[in-house]
């Protein structure tokens, strides 16, 4: 966290100011995760419960993405109101 900094205001409104840059945690950049507008199962995967994560900034390129849960620690109150309003999707309880 000593590495973040607060995104300047634009006050200049016919300059387009560019997105923070994202911060480097273990040699890959990682973004702000906004919502959570998703969940499946894929057996496929070591983790079988993923979720389609929307990232914070546009124009990232990977502006959503299917996550596995392992990846979610730390937003864990993203996923508690996903499956509040969405109590029908795929969710830890699947699982099991």
């Amino acid at each position: 966290m000593s590495m973040l900094e607060p995104a300047m205001f634009n006050s200049f409104s016919k300059r387009i100011q560019p997105d923070p840059a994202p911060v480097i945690v273990d040699g890959e950049p990682k973004y702000e995760i906004s919502q959570i507008v998703d969940s499946k199962i894929d057996h496929q995967q070591a983790c079988k419960l993923l979720y389609m994560i929307c990232l914070g900034y546009e124009d990232t390129g990977d502006e959503s993405e299917w996550i596995s849960t392992l990846e979610l620690t730390h937003i864990s109150n993203l996923v508690f109101n996903f499956h509040i309003i969405y109590f029908n999707k795929s969710s830890p309880l699947s699982l099991s």
